[in-house]
């Protein structure tokens, strides 16, 4: 079974069946995705809980998520380069929804005015 497109969803953020039973597999893939996605975060807010003990001030809160949205994009932006560059429209198509989707997040983030510890 060839492997699954990199956008991993249609626009509205399902997963795709596949045809031939295949949509309990990508269901099943979906699942542990998600399992391990869920175990990233909470060792990332395990991780900075220890860093920072009683939380960020406002400042630090805004610089880190904006750090992370720009890094996010930075991701985004070359895979869709990468799924042009190998004629993947399905996957550019994933891909630049959600490089939006953040574009539009560092946008209203940067709007916010910081606040000094």
């Amino acid at each position: 079974m060839a492997s699954p497109s990199r956008s991993q969803a249609d626009g509205n953020h399902h997963q795709k069946p596949i045809e031939d039973g295949g949509a309990s597999k990508s269901n099943s893939a979906v699942e542990e995705t998600i399992k391990a996605f869920k175990a990233v975060v909470e060792r990332e807010d395990q991780a900075l809980r220890e860093q920072f003990g009683n939380g960020f001030n406002p400042m630090q809160a805004q610089a880190r998520a904006l750090l992370w949205l720009v890094a996010l994009h930075d991701i985004h932006m070359n895979a869709v380069k990468e799924a042009i560059a190998e004629k993947d429209g399905e996957a550019v198509r994933g891909w630049a929804e959600d490089l939006g989707k953040l574009s539009a997040a560092i946008a209203v983030l940067e709007t916010i005015q910081p606040i000094a510890p």
